[in-house]
């Protein structure tokens, strides 16, 4: 009932009480930065549209980069703060899994991102991302549980999965034109399933953690 209570709370001050957009910013790589798509079919592109169409007054920035690691996030945090983000969905640490960063590493590092954040007073909304198939069974599950125990610890929303909708349960992929010819980044039809599998979990962020931002951007 309480979360249900914070989404109506939430979705009522986006619509109304915002005297300019909120700045949700993307801090990830390749698979939100709309590696070799039109701007317009990117990730961060099309969740904006998409919030925007529910009626919510959002800016969504881009501060992603093709190949970043979390270390190359945790360098670059601060100077992200350049463009006023209210929030941010990070979503780091694949391309850690394929260089095999040492899953410590990845965890130090994201660490270290969401305290700098924090802070700040800014919300983070983390997104996890599955190991690829040609690693170890053991490793994929501690890459997994890696995510969930950074949003326990930090009390942070949590999606698990950035690119669920796209691939299945046994780790192929569900369709080829989901994909681009490289077979391991988005398609813009691929893109828009992820908008709309993460679509309500941006909803109910924005309603329980980002609700004092929005009353702030009223007055």
């Amino acid at each position: 009932m309480k979360k249900l209570f914070l989404l109506a709370l939430g979705m009522l001050l986006s619509l109304s009480v915002m005297a300019e957009p909120l700045n949700i910013m993307v801090f990830g790589d390749s698979l939100s930065v709309g590696h070799n798509l039109a701007t317009e079919d990117s990730f961060w592109q099309q969740l904006e549209k998409s919030l925007a169409n529910k009626g919510y007054q959002v800016k969504v920035l881009n501060y992603s980069k093709s190949g970043e690691t979390t270390a190359g996030g945790l360098r670059k945090v601060k100077d992200a703060l350049f463009m006023n983000p209210d929030c941010v969905l990070l979503e780091l640490g694949i391309n850690d899994a394929f260089q095999k960063v040492p899953l410590k590493d990845t965890t130090k590092n994201l660490q270290g991102i969401i305290d700098f954040l924090k802070k700040r007073g800014i919300p983070v909304l983390l997104i996890g991302m599955e190991a690829p198939t040609y690693r170890t069974s053991e490793y994929r599950d501690e890459f997994r549980e890696m995510y969930a125990d950074l949003a326990y610890e930090n009390e942070l929303l949590l999606y698990p999965f950035f690119m669920k909708g796209l691939w299945n349960d046994d780790g192929t992929q569900k369709s080829a034109d989901y994909f681009l010819k490289d077979r391991v980044h988005p398609s813009a039809k691929g893109v828009k399933i992820m908008v709309n599998h993460i679509l309500p979990v941006v909803e109910q962020f924005i309603a329980e953690d980002v609700a004092e931002v929005i009353i702030s951007k009223g007055n």
